[in-house]
């Protein structure tokens, strides 16, 4: 396994929070941050609340002894918390409930003795181990996602394996009351069409017969001296009377047949919106 040890330049020519931004997203970064001074200056404080507020990641801080300053023996751990430490408390780098600076697991961790740098193996598989949980943990939400699609995919499938052969058969069933209806709507409308016809046609017989007498034949002479016609004129008189009386017929007959068939048009457009509203109910409810 490759391992890349990056060191960031100093911060007059870039901050590491933007040498971490170019490679967070690539690797699983081990942060160490070494310090050479009792506390954290100003910047350091500064620098450390932009990694931790864009990365939040764990860092293992290190306390570099000042160049020519003679090794110390290691000391048993003080209950009295050195400044550093504080400041890394207020940072909220630390945890409280670790008075040695050690760390818990996935959390940062502080180093004052360089002879304890050994400790960094130990943080390295923390780190690791955090980054491990965090993408088993994801892949587990998105297998879990991916299960609870599939089972309501297949109560889905079930159910509609289980109620379209119903909704089949009840919608087969109101097809049939429905065209039921509408032919009992047409056949009665089309009897009452016939007889309003026949009554049109009789109360308008005196009428017609008027007209016809007092017609003006269009194109044919008829004798005043009462000699006979051809019989071609006679065809064309009667042709000319039998477009007078359909024409007069079909006005009048025309009159009556938009209010009937207003009335239809009204019984069709109910009847079908009744067997469509009991249809969305019907599958509503199932």
């Amino acid at each position: 396994q490759e391992v890349d040890i990056v060191v960031a330049p100093c911060r007059g020519f870039q901050s590491a929070e933007a040498t971490l931004a170019e490679f967070v997203d690539q690797v699983l970064p081990v942060v160490t941050f070494a310090i050479g001074e009792p506390q954290l200056s100003p910047s350091d404080q500064a620098e450390l609340r932009e990694i931790k507020e864009k990365f939040s990641l764990p860092i293992f801080f290190l306390r570099v002894p000042a160049p020519g300053s003679e090794p110390t023996s290691p000391k048993k751990p003080s209950k009295d918390k050195s400044p550093l430490h504080r400041q890394l408390l207020d940072l909220e780098y630390l945890s409280p409930s670790s008075p040695c600076g050690c760390g818990v697991p996935g959390s940062s961790m502080l180093v004052e003795q360089l002879e304890k740098l050994r400790l960094l193996s130990a943080f390295s598989r923390q780190v690791l181990q955090k980054h491990l949980v965090e993408a088993a943990t994801r892949l587990s939400e998105v297998h879990g996602r991916c299960l609870n699609i599939f089972i309501n995919q297949a109560f889905d499938m079930q159910r509609d394996l289980q109620i379209t052969p119903k909704r089949l058969e009840y919608t087969r069933r109101k097809e049939n009351e429905l065209y039921e209806s509408l032919m009992g709507i047409a056949n009665r409308k089309q009897e009452e069409m016939k007889e309003m016809i026949v009554d049109t046609l009789g109360n308008m017989k005196e009428e017609l017969l008027e007209d016809a007498a007092s017609m003006e034949f269009r194109d044919i002479i008829i004798p005043e001296n009462g000699e006979p016609v051809s019989s071609k004129d006679i065809k064309r008189c009667i042709q000319q009377i039998q477009e007078l009386i359909i024409s007069r017929l079909n006005q009048a007959v025309a009159n009556k047949l938009i209010s009937s068939v207003d009335y239809l048009r009204e019984s069709f457009v109910g009847t079908l919106e009744r067997c469509l509203k009991s249809l969305e109910e019907s599958w509503e409810g199932s």
